[in-house]
């Protein structure tokens, strides 16, 4: 009779744990166990190997023992969840602490800027509302590195980068920065951005902006163009995993080019002119905006801005009669 093997367990371990996770988060609404979890998931792998090797030479040795004991691997398993949770029940993991900073830069001299946005990840913020040229607040994991401003102005241009170096481990589960950017209304630029995992908001309708270009990552992005719009606009985005809606105006001349990737690219209330898209104020307005989409995993969606709506007529009484 062939030895008795016993299934592995190591899913039912896994299934145990996240439930156990999952209720205690629950129980302790400020737990957060992710942040540990992307620094120290490699010593998982680690102790699997190291029993892994310990059930190869313990067969080699011994090769009736079977599978009834439990394995090497699983047995790291434990040891390594056991580890876990004794160091959580301690308190010294899955503490989120929220640092906040604020920054406000002048133009000084500078008759353009250029700026550069690079945000690994989290939820991104841009507007017009800056009573500088920029006003920003930012909140972040405190175990994470504070972002970086810099500034500099030569020969009357201004070249001003907002941007956060990444931490050599892999980020597992939800990040809590947030950039929240305000610029100038009346500052010629150009703008770049570099976009990670997260939720982004892009108002640049309000903004003296004549390029702009935007990679995408793996989150949500919704690029609002709308306004009154004294220049034209070279706008460039490059699709990432995630999904992309750009809000286009009524009253300003639009023309896009769109190429999708894996994802697809969806132009909802543009007219086919051959290989480009375009409005209806397209070749009538002074100003025109250069939309040019290259998708890449996601969705990206062009979507003019709807109508304002025509207030209905206000019926009169009508007349008594005798």
């Amino acid at each position: 009779m062939p030895p008795y093997r016993r299934p592995p367990i190591v899913g039912a371990l896994l299934l145990i744990v996240i439930g156990a996770l999952f209720l205690y988060g629950n129980l302790h609404p400020g737990f957060d166990p992710w942040p540990f979890v992307g620094r120290y998931w490699p010593l998982l792998l680690v102790f699997i190997g190291l029993g892994k090797l310990w059930d190869y030479y313990r067969y080699r040795s011994n090769p009736e023992a079977g599978g009834r004991w439990l394995s090497g691997g699983e047995i790291a398993f434990i040891v390594l969840l056991a580890i876990f949770f004794l160091v959580l029940s301690l308190g010294r993991i899955g503490r989120y602490h929220q640092a906040s900073w604020a920054e406000s830069i002048d133009r000084r001299d500078a008759q353009s800027v250029s700026v550069t946005v690079e945000m690994p990840a989290g939820d991104l913020h841009v507007d017009s509302g800056g009573s500088k040229l920029l006003d920003a607040d930012f909140a972040y994991d405190s175990s994470l590195r504070r972002p970086d401003i810099t500034y500099s102005v030569d020969s009357g241009h201004g070249e001003l980068r907002i941007s956060q170096r990444e931490e050599h481990h892999v980020q597992f589960g939800p990040t809590h920065d947030t950039w929240n950017l305000h610029l100038a209304r009346d500052v010629p630029m150009e703008m770049r951005v570099n976009m990670g995992a997260g939720r982004n908001d892009l108002h640049l309708g309000g903004l003296q902006i004549t390029r702009v270009e935007v990679a995408m990552g793996a989150g949500l992005l919704t690029a609002d163009l709308t306004g009154d719009w004294k220049q034209d606009l070279e706008a460039d985005f490059r699709g990432g995993a995630g999904n992309a809606t750009i809000r286009l105006p009524d009253n300003v001349g639009v023309v896009a080019r769109a190429k999708g990737g894996f994802g697809s690219v969806e132009a909802n209330g543009l007219i086919k002119e051959g290989d480009v898209f375009v409005n209806a104020a397209y070749g009538k307005s002074p100003v025109t905006l250069h939309v040019n989409v290259e998708g890449g995993a996601g969705v990206i969606r062009l979507e003019p801005a709807p109508l304002e709506p025509v207030p209905s007529p206000q019926l009169l009484p009508s007349p008594k009669r005798d």
